[in-house]
């Protein structure tokens, strides 16, 4: 009975320090922290890394933003998407949490109408996944220059974690 006893404490000794480096690994990939949530956003579990495109947290909700004339998208803030999950019914990206995650050649295109990276382009850096975007070059035939300028200048801290080669 006592072998067995230890051989269980050394078996969950072990289990419980693979599990501690699975948690940290999936917290801290590359040295890079996790991303938050992108508080508007109602897809899946609010983060911008489901879809190859939608890596972007940005504030688009705000009434006054150019966004939707620079990327030529009809106005979806304010509004219900129905996409099922914890947040798919909730109002996306309102007024109190104006912030979406928007597709990487939406935020090249929003920049590029706007003519510069100015203060009217808000991101939430913890919330894009900046690396993806800096290790994209071009996203449904739209060269993400403009886009990874910016996030260079807005982000710097998760844009210099990234390193320069993608994982």
């Amino acid at each position: 009975y006592n072998e067995y006893k230890s051989y269980l404490r050394k078996a969950l000794m072990r289990y419980s320090a693979i599990l501690g480096l699975v948690v940290l690994c999936l917290t801290v990939k590359g040295g890079r922290a996790e991303l938050e949530q992108c508080p508007g956003e109602t897809r899946y579990d609010k983060k911008c890394n489901h879809s190859p495109t939608h890596r972007v947290c940005a504030k688009i909700g705000d009434p006054h933003t150019s966004f939707w004339e620079g990327t030529g998208q009809g106005k979806w803030c304010g509004t219900i998407g129905y996409y099922g999950g914890l947040y798919g019914n909730d109002v996306r990206c309102p007024e109190d949490n104006p912030t979406w995650c928007i597709c990487k050649w939406a935020t090249a295109r929003w920049i590029e109408k706007v003519g510069q990276c100015d203060d009217s382009i808000e991101f939430n850096c913890k919330a894009t996944d900046v690396c993806n975007v800096k290790h994209s070059y071009e996203d449904y035939k739209v060269d993400l220059k403009v886009a990874h300028d910016c996030l260079a200048q807005k982000c710097p801290e998760q844009w210099n974690a990234c390193g320069d080669t993608p994982e």
